[in-house]
């Protein structure tokens, strides 16, 4: 029994050493350079992602299986959801994306939330035996369909790198896309491009000079280099809350996804995770070294100008009970301007009264035609009220950040973004004064010269600034007092029809601004990702086959009047 014992113990521990069949030695998984083409070599990355995948003898080939190797490594993923569609739009695309936080773990590295994020998508799919809809996987191999997409902190770096997986027709390949530094090298020309030849979002010039494709799809949406969710303030339109779960129709649920919808987490804590991300990467040494190292106008671009965009809306359901709506106050100027006035109310019948006189529809045009696609009744508006886009969560914290370290003060900082005020995203008045601000690196005379180029400049609202700039009285404070002024004016209109007709239009228009802003320049992407999301109401009055510009209207053909509180015709 002993000899047979040791021959089984002998046996066991030869079969442990040896390697596997299908394992050669040295086998493992391999990530490819977007930037190279070549397979990342061994420790380049410190990454728990890296990591993980360095230490599986082949990738995980999609979403699920990849999902499948966290949890099996003891780590937590915590699921979130949205609704690509629009609330009321489950069928017929089956079209929504979970998004997921991975805690825990692994190889020596504490992951917290904020540290790791993914994304993966569904459809619809027919069962033909029952002849009923199934919420399925999105994960089809074909050639170069995006299987996942994932950002995750590097200890070593102290910023985010970004990977896909992306269909080969046969399986997934991992790619390494960049990480946040590249991205900051990706819009170098934002907003201030001066060779008209060059685009927008570029990566690095080819040995003929010749402008080359972005260094990341990512640097379309995730401009600040760090993780984005566009609805970041309560209610976070179109998202999971246990109070709101997202409906699915007639769908029923593929066994792959029946654990990640009984574990969603609401979008309220989700959202928290992404600010917590945020502030990591805006707290880290290394990537604001690499920001101070951009020059002055890159710096500074999120304060007179914008990089990302979020959204806000009606804190109630549009389709309930409530006669009030609140329409946030960053649709009439920048939340920082506004103190304490969060909202501006509007009689609910007024809203719904304009809506019906420029005849919107919350359809989704991409199914098929109106009339025979599959519509939701009587739905004019979001699921959530007065949806607008908002000055970012990030390029605020970046102003923040700069105060912080010297780089500016307070009263610089809303002496510049009260100008244009009633324009509080995507001011030509105030983005163009971004390129009289100083070229190259901060020097210890950068503020006298950037007064001499507004003194010199014949635009009016450089002498506006040059005035905020020289005037001590001219405090934050003061700012923010001036603008309450043109929010009490606007929440006396908004008692009167006519008036809240004005705010749908110039709501309208901000929405189109984004669009066609350089913000949504890229040339792999955009933040409001059309053709994927349905974000809002089309206006039919406005312009026939709008939906293919994105909406109707056309940007700054109306404003807010500062002085009268009334959207008018621009002068």
């Amino acid at each position: 029994m002993k000899l047979l014992l040791a021959t089984l113990l002998l046996a066991a521990t030869t079969a442990q050493a040896q390697t596997a069949p299908d394992k050669l030695p040295g086998e493992r998984c391999q990530i490819q350079n977007n930037t190279t083409g070549n397979v990342l070599p061994p420790n380049a990355h410190d990454d728990a992602l890296f990591k993980l995948l360095s230490a599986q003898p082949r990738c995980p080939g999609n979403a699920l299986q990849f999902r499948a190797l966290v949890l099996a490594n003891a780590m937590s993923s915590r699921p979130s959801m949205v609704a690509n569609r629009g609330y009321h739009n489950p069928l017929p695309q089956g079209s929504f994306s979970f998004f997921e936080s991975i805690d825990g773990s692994y190889a020596g590295q504490k992951l917290v939330p904020g540290d790791w994020f993914y994304g993966h998508f569904t459809m619809a799919s027919i069962d033909n035996t029952a002849l009923t809809s199934i919420l399925s996987p999105q994960q089809a191999a074909t050639p170069d369909n995006l299987l996942l997409e994932t950002l995750v902190w590097d200890p070593r770096k102290q910023m985010y790198n970004f990977y896909e997986i992306r269909g080969t027709g046969q399986g997934g390949q991992w790619f390494y896309r960049g990480d946040s530094a590249d991205i900051q090298a990706d819009i170098a020309n934002l907003w201030r491009a001066y060779d008209p030849s060059q685009p927008i979002f570029m990566g690095p010039p080819d040995s003929s000079g010749k402008a080359t494709l972005p260094r990341l799809r990512c640097s379309g949406c995730h401009t600040n280099g760090g993780p984005i969710m566009k609805e970041l303030a309560f209610p976070h339109d179109s998202w999971w809350r246990p109070e709101r779960p997202l409906p699915l129709g007639a769908m029923r649920i593929a066994p792959e996804f029946e654990t990640i919808v009984k574990s969603l987490v609401s979008s309220q804590e989700f959202s928290g995770w992404i600010k917590a991300g945020n502030e990591k990467l805006a707290s880290s040494p290394a990537y604001m070294k690499q920001r101070s190292a951009l020059s002055l106008q890159e710096q500074l671009r999120p304060i007179f100008c914008e990089q990302e965009v979020n959204l806000d809306s009606d804190l109630l359901p549009f389709g309930g009970p409530a006669p009030i709506i609140k329409a946030p106050v960053g649709a009439f100027v920048d939340q920082r301007l506004a103190g304490d006035i969060r909202y501006i109310e509007i009689d609910k019948a007024l809203y719904t009264n304009s809506l019906n006189l420029f005849q919107a529809q919350f359809f989704d045009y991409q199914s098929s035609n109106f009339q025979n696609s599959v519509q939701p009744i009587n739905q004019i508006d979001a699921d959530h009220a007065f949806e607008t886009p908002v000055k970012s969560h990030t390029d605020m914290l970046l102003a923040q950040k700069m105060v912080a370290s010297g780089l500016i003060d307070e009263k610089f900082l809303y002496d510049v973004i009260a100008i244009d005020p009633t324009r509080p995203m995507f001011s030509p008045k105030r983005c163009g004064l971004l390129q009289l601000v100083p070229g190259g690196g901060p020097t210890a005379g950068w503020r006298k010269q950037f007064a001499q180029a507004l003194a010199e400049s014949d635009k009016p609202a450089a002498k506006a600034l040059l005035d905020n700039m020289n005037d001590a009285a001219r405090t934050p404070e003061w700012h923010r007092n001036q603008v309450k002024q043109i929010l009490i004016r606007v929440q006396s209109l908004a008692k009167v029809q006519l008036s809240v007709n004005g705010y749908v239009r110039l709501l309208a228009g901000r929405r189109i601004a984004v669009y066609q802003a350089q913000t949504s320049q890229h040339p792999q992407g955009q933040i409001f990702e059309p053709g994927f999301r349905l974000i809002f109401p089309t206006m039919q009055l406005f312009q026939k086959n709008q939906q293919q510009i994105a909406y109707g209207g056309v940007p700054d053909q109306y404003w807010l009047n500062p002085v009268t509180g009334a959207v008018e015709l621009v002068p």
